[in-house]
């Protein structure tokens, strides 16, 4: 194996871990990982697609979501000036304050994390993966032939 190959499975490691840990800090304010990203990406209001479009996901995932958050009273549709048919999702404070309490917990595990793991050089690390993430992007693109 080689060792980009060894690096790629590592990350491939790290993202299953990241998600769990994703999971495990949104369910400190009753929540999925999902929910919270979706409670996140709407920020000041958004439509279902605009979230969607930023989470890279398919709308009717987003929908199905959105709709819990709204019967749970976490967010609510408003109309949308700019489009008729397609509402704005609006968190609620309710949604607010779920999220403040995930972002409490997500600070403290980061602290956790950067007092633990010594010798990396965070800025470093971020500006690699850019660069990958970029090749893998544009790797995917050529082979949907969408470039």
């Amino acid at each position: 194996m080689s060792d980009a190959d060894t690096v790629l499975h590592a990350i491939f490691d790290a993202n299953r871990l990241l998600r769990e840990a994703g999971e495990k800090l949104a369910s400190t304010a009753g929540q999925t990982h999902a929910r919270r990203m979706v409670l996140q990406a709407a920020e000041d209001g958004a439509t279902v697609p605009d979230i969607a479009r930023k989470l890279g996901l398919h709308r009717q995932g987003i929908q199905r979501i959105t709709d819990e958050l709204v019967a749970d009273a976490l967010g609510h549709y408003v109309d949308n000036p700019r489009h008729r048919q397609s509402k704005l999702f609006i968190v609620t404070d309710q949604g607010s304050a779920a999220l403040s309490d995930i972002h409490t917990a997500h600070t403290r595990w980061v602290d956790g994390i950067e007092a633990e793991v010594t010798g990396i050089d965070w800025c470093a690390l971020n500006s690699e993966l850019g660069e990958l993430m970029r090749v893998l992007r544009d790797q995917a693109e050529r082979s949907t032939g969408s470039a």
